[in-house]
Parts: C-alpha cells; sequence; structure tokens
C-alpha cells in the first residue's frame, strides 16, 4: 500500500482523533497499549532499532523534547521527534534532525502504518486512534531515516500511552499539575499516580516535579527498580544566560532534558550541550513577536502553566497593559486558568490584564467563543466574544493595549500563527 501525502493525511484524519473530540472513556478499551503493540509489531518493531528518550508531565514536556533533541542534534547524532499536538501542520508531529518530515517520507511511513492497520484482527482495526497511527508513523519514519536517538512525547497520562511501547533508555517526568482531571483525577495525586506508570522496567528516571507528585513518582520508581534523578536534589536549573530566551521554568526544563541525553547518551559532551540549549526552539511557547501592540504566543492551558505565564508577563513587561485573546477546550477549567494567571502576575510590579478577548478555535473539543465569555465575565475583567481566532486578533490588535497575549490552548496559538504568517519550523 501507497499513499500520496494527501491520501495519507485523509487516512489519519480518518481515524476517531481523541485530540479534537473528548474521549468516551479513559481506560484499557479506548487507549489500549496491546492494541499500539500489536501494531507496532506488525511493523516489525521499528521503535526498537533506536534508542528513545521518553518525557511525560502535565507541562513543559515539549520544552524538554525539544532541548534534548536540540542537544542531540549538535552533538553530531541523526535525530527523531514526535510530538503532540501539532500547531499548523501534521508533519510538525515527525521531524528529523531538525525539519519536519517532507511529503515523501511522510507517505512513506503513514502508508506502512496504513498497511499494519489492515491487518489487525477487525475488533482493533476498527478502533485504532489518530495519535496511535502517527506515533507508529512517527517510528517507521526514524527507522526509515536512520537516526541515532529518537525523542517522544507522551500524548495524554501514562498508564495507556503509545509512546510506552517503547523500550526508552531514561524516562522524563517534568511538573505534574491539574489537567485532563476528566480522565487522570481530579487531584494532583491522582494524575501523578497515572503518569507513574511511565516509570518502569528498571530505566533510569529523571523527574522535574515537586511534591506531592515528588513521592509518588520515586514511590514507583524504588518499586520497578528504576534510579532516579531529582531536579534540585541531584542536578540544578541551567544558567538562564545559555537559553535563547530567558525564563525561569524553561531553565528547569532545558536542566531536565540535559540530565536525560547525559544518561542516555553519556558519550554527547558540554560542547553539544552548550550549543544545543543555545540553539533549541520550540514555537508558541512564550513566543514575543515585536510591535505595536506586541504579541505573546503562548501554549498555556491549565492552572499551573497559567501561573507560570502570568509571572513571564510581569517580568518581561512590567507595568503593562495586556489583552488576553484567550480559547480553551471545552474540558478546561477558565477560572481555574485566570485565577492562576492572577496569581503568576503578582509581583513589584504586576502586568495590568485590561481586557479578555474569547475566542474559539475550529476544532469540536472548543469551547464556543460566548460561553467562555459567561463563564469569565464574573471575575471582574471585561470580557469580550470575539468569535473565530482570526476576528479576535483583528479585534485585539488595535484595543490600545501595550501587549495582546494569546493562549489557552495549541489550536488557538496554532490558528494564530497561521492568521500571522508565522512558521512552526524548529531551525
Amino acid at each position: 500500500m501507497t499513499l500520496t501525502f494527501s491520501e495519507a493525511r485523509d487516512f489519519l484524519k480518518g481515524l476517531v482523533d481523541y485530540e479534537r473530540a473528548v474521549p468516551r472513556s479513559y481506560d484499557k478499551a479506548t487507549f489500549g497499549l496491546e492494541r499500539m503493540r500489536h501494531l507496532c509489531d506488525a511493523l516489525g518493531r521499528p521503535q526498537l532499532r533506536y534508542p528513545t528518550i521518553q518525557v511525560g508531565g502535565t507541562n513543559g514536556k515539549g520544552s524538554v523534547c525539544a532541548f534534548a533533541e536540540s542537544i542531540c542534534r549538535h552533538a553530531g547524532l541523526r535525530t527523531g521527534l514526535t510530538t503532540s499536538p501539532h500547531l499548523i501542520d501534521l508533519r510538525e508531529r515527525i521531524a528529523i534532525a531538525g525539519r519536519f518530515a517532507d511529503d515523501g517520507l511522510f507517505a512513506e511511513a503513514v502508508s506502512g502504518a496504513a498497511e499494519a492497520v489492515s491487518r489487525l484482527p477487525d475488533a482493533e482495526r476498527t478502533t485504532v486512534t489518530f495519535f496511535e497511527a502517527i506515533t507508529a508513523s512517527a517510528f517507521v519514519a526514524f527507522a526509515i531515516a536512520g537516526v541515532d536517538v529518537g525523542v517522544a512525547e507522551v500524548g495524554l497520562g501514562g498508564r495507556f500511552d503509545a509512546t510506552s511501547v517503547t523500550q526508552p533508555r531514561c524516562v522524563v517526568v517534568t511538573s505534574v499539575g491539574r489537567d485532563h482531571q476528566a480522565f487522570l483525577g481530579e487531584t494532583v495525586e491522582e494524575i501523578a499516580a497515572d503518569k507513574a506508570h511511565l516509570i518502569r522496567d528498571g530505566v533510569p528516571v529523571v523527574l522535574g516535579c515537586t511534591e506531592p507528585a515528588l513521592s509518588i513518582l520515586l514511590r514507583r520508581a524504588e518499586e520497578q527498580g528504576c534510579p532516579a534523578r531529582v531536579l534540585g536534589r541531584d542536578f540544578r536549573p541551567v544558567d538562564v544566560h545559555l537559553l535563547p530566551a530567558p525564563s525561569e521554568v524553561q531553565t528547569e526544563n532545558a536542566a531536565c532534558a540535559v540530565e536525560a541525553v547525559r544518561i542516555a547518551l553519556p558519550e554527547v559532551d558540554d560542547g553539544a550541550v552548550r550549543a544545543g540549549l543555545v540553539g533549541a526552539r520550540w514555537p508558541g511557547r512564550f513566543q514575543v513577536l515585536e510591535g505595536a501592540p506586541t504579541l505573546v504566543l503562548d501554549c498555556a492551558m491549565n492552572p499551573e502553566s497559567a501561573e507560570e505565564l502570568g509571572r513571564e508577563l510581569s517580568r518581561r513587561f512590567p507595568a503593562a497593559r495586556i489583552a488576553l485573546l484567550l480559547g480553551m477546550s471545552a474540558d478546561k477549567r477558565p477560572r481555574e486558568f485566570l485565577e492562576g494567571l492572577s496569581a503568576g502576575s503578582r509581583g513589584p510590579k504586576p502586568a495590568a490584564l485590561t481586557s479578555i478577548f474569547a475566542c474559539s478555535a475550529a476544532t469540536q473539543r472548543s469551547l464556543p467563543s460566548h460561553a467562555l465569555a459567561e463563564a469569565l465575565a464574573p471575575l471582574g475583567v471585561p470580557v469580550t466574544d470575539a468569535g473565530p481566532v482570526a476576528e479576535a486578533l483583528a479585534r485585539a490588535g488595535p484595543s490600545g493595549v501595550d501587549v495582546v497575549c494569546v493562549t489557552g490552548s495549541v489550536y488557538v496559538v496554532g490558528e494564530a500563527m497561521r492568521a500571522l504568517g508565522i512558521s512552526p519550523a524548529l531551525v
């Protein structure tokens, strides 16, 4: 089975997509790893042909992946990177040597996955998800491209995630916070217990989280015989001057990436680490576009990431007047997001949130802009129902503020980048 790029894209889009539609349940039937294992078995287990670093957590996992990939690439290694979700283009999910897969490689990899899906038993063939198929396609693409190392970002949780068919040389678990509560649990402890399943089989683990999650993950590491390295105990945040854009939280994410690479690939030297940190790019994560007003693109989507966003806005733009262009998925909690943003903004010269433009991305899962505006109305900041993302951008720009911050969802940031003509390229 050989598909064109267009046919490959249509094949993937025809599968059930729990990133854009709310899953009916969070269990083995919906996300079971057995189906993913059978799919990879049918492909000849491509995920075992190169060493892998697997990265999970609530916030920061994509940044850790980007730092780890960049370090390995600057060490002269041929890298494969699979992340999710994408901002603009499906091919973002499969990057080789820092560049998104071209149409030919993408189509070849998806063709292999589609052929393997067609040979699964009916019960599995009809329930393969978009995330499973695109993840399997990434593993195939890495094998075709002959990568020296793969870096894989976990999609959801840890108990059933498709990336866990790998046998990683190192697992990273970043911060653990309140997100996907409908599936992973209401408390940080419950969410950590699910993510703890990433820690397995004696594989070394790097932990970038704090209590109460840390104790749960350390207990799992001990049970599974996994050596654990803990941020703040065994290694420190990197020097902020080594990063392309200064940010306190990114010094921690970068440190986790460095630690993971040192464990998985001890031959990588300090020069490659420094060059990889400086050269890392992760679009849409506190990405600042100078202008009048200044635009900030940030994929924060839960209270903890909102708090960090508020902290960075106040640090980078003290006393500025800020408009929030906010869109969120229907399973998120807008009030908690704004409370987190407010908590992070407190400081000597806090940035002033003067207005909110509620918008909605063009996905099934998006909370309609009018519903978001209604949810935020009682919080005391003027809220406008601004409709689709592009329209909201057009309304927020001339609103008389110093900064417009686009946030709340990867899909919102992606649509804003498309409207602005901004590339999500890594190099």
